[in-house]
C-alpha cells in the first residue's frame, strides 16, 4: 500500500483538512477541539500551492499531481 494519493485524487491539503475536521468530530475534550479548530482555521488560510508545469510535455497543475502524472506526449518546441 502506497502512502501516495492517486493522481486525480485529494490534494495533501485536502487531505489534511479531512484529518483535522474529523478529528475536531471525535475530540472528547474542549480545550483540544479548540486547537484542531483554530489548526483547521491556520490551514484554510494557507497560500495557494503554486503550479508547476511538466518540462517534458508541458502540463500544469500542483506539484504532487505533476509528479506522479503519466506523460502521454512530449512538448512540441518547434
Amino acid at each position: 500500500m502506497s502512502d501516495q494519493p492517486p493522481p486525480d485524487g485529494p490534494t495533501t491539503r485536502e487531505r489534511l483538512e479531512m484529518h483535522l475536521a474529523q478529528a475536531i468530530t471525535r475530540a472528547q475534550s474542549p480545550d483540544v477541539r479548540r486547537h484542531l479548530e483554530a489548526a483547521l482555521v491556520e490551514c484554510r488560510q494557507l497560500p495557494p500551492t503554486p503550479l508547476f508545469e511538466c518540462p517534458l510535455c508541458g502540463r500544469v497543475g500542483l506539484p504532487e499531481r505533476i509528479h506522479e502524472h503519466y506523460c502521454s506526449e512530449t512538448r512540441d518546441e518547434g
